[in-house]
């Protein structure tokens, strides 16, 4: 946009004066001013419109994109078929999860670590306060509390993952739930860093009571990067299957 020109001095007449413009340099200024303060209006597109799809017409399906090509497609959700679909066994329930995810992709497991319930997917970094006791960079680490593990419309709950609603109606010494066996899925964490937060600095005081205090804090962080979500090959002898849920 060019630079503005700068508006002419100007004077105050009464109501019944009409200014006259005596310059005609003073008016192509005052036009060109006038030029300035509006906006061309936008070009016409140089390429035609797509069409709209009627109601009558059914949308045309787009390019499936390179990096979600080799997952399956999305199909339209049938409760009662889903229903009636659901495994009572181990290998089932894994064969089905095996159709929508593979190790690495289209699966997620949620898990119990540090005393808090994380929603984990393969190539995750989790950051926890320090773990201890302090182990080097790179150490692998098992997850032992998994408590879901499923994919878009199939999951494999333990009863911990209904402790929340169970424990309410338990004694303080029952409610130690079962967890999915590492027989059935398990994951691994490595130890990327253990690193400190900016430093922080409180303030606290006590009015009329000469109480002045300065809190200076740095915490402590453990950086871990999440594995890939394996699934057992085979049924192992003696596991249970947990509740399916969708």
């Amino acid at each position: 946009m060019p630079p503005r020109t700068p508006t002419p001095q100007c004077k105050l007449f009464p109501s019944h004066v009409k200014p006259q413009l005596t310059s005609p340099a003073l008016a192509s200024r005052l036009t060109a001013v006038r030029h300035l303060q509006t906006t061309a209006p936008l070009p016409p597109p140089s390429t035609p419109l797509p069409p709209v799809a009627s109601s009558s017409t059914s949308i045309p399906t787009t390019k499936t994109h390179s990096s979600i090509s080799h997952l399956p497609p999305i199909v339209p959700y049938n409760k009662t078929s889903h229903l009636a679909s659901l495994p009572t066994s181990v290998p089932e329930a894994i064969s089905l999860l095996r159709t929508q995810s593979t190790e690495s992709t289209g699966i997620y497991c949620i898990a119990r670590l540090h005393s808090r319930t994380f929603l984990l997917h393969p190539r995750d970094i989790l950051t926890l306060p320090t773990l201890k006791p302090l182990q080097a960079p790179g150490t692998t680490l098992r997850l032992t509390r998994i408590q879901e593990v499923g994919c878009r419309d199939y999951a494999i709950r333990a009863p911990s993952a209904d402790g929340k609603i169970l424990r309410k109606s338990m004694d303080w010494d029952s409610r130690t739930l079962p967890n999915i066996p590492t027989e059935i899925a398990e994951c691994e964490l490595t130890i990327l860093e253990h690193t400190r937060s900016p430093q922080e600095i409180r303030f606290k005081m006590k009015r009329r009571k000469g109480y002045r205090r300065t809190i200076k804090a740095k915490h402590g962080w453990t950086r871990l990067r999440v594995g890939d979500i394996k699934l057992a090959a085979a049924s192992p002898e003696g596991v249970e299957l947990g509740t399916p849920s969708q």
